[in-house]
């Protein structure tokens, strides 16, 4: 993901989130996970996939939140940015 998109994503999701939410989430999935444990105290559940398990050259990620049998999801090659990007996806629905 362009440094632009990853700009806009955390935009998007400050929006969202506002003072909540953690400094640089797309830039590494340890901060990113602090997005979902916010996530999940306002309701979510979350899931993290490893869309490539046996792959040691592969990155594709999926990450979903879902309530009220609803899942909002969202895969990419990094998993930080398939996390905010399903989290975004879930607080503009």
């Amino acid at each position: 993901m362009s440094e632009q998109a990853r700009k806009i994503l955390e935009e998007q999701l400050e929006q969202c989130l506002g003072p909540e939410m953690p400094e640089h989430p797309t830039a590494d999935i340890h901060v990113a996970l602090r997005v979902a444990e916010i996530m999940e105290a306002r309701g979510y559940a979350f899931k993290l996939k490893d869309l490539c398990p046996k792959s040691l050259t592969d990155s594709m990620w999926k990450a979903s939140f879902s309530r009220n049998e609803t899942e909002f999801a969202s895969e990419s090659s990094d998993a930080a940015c398939a996390l905010c990007a399903a989290a975004v996806a879930a607080l503009q629905n």
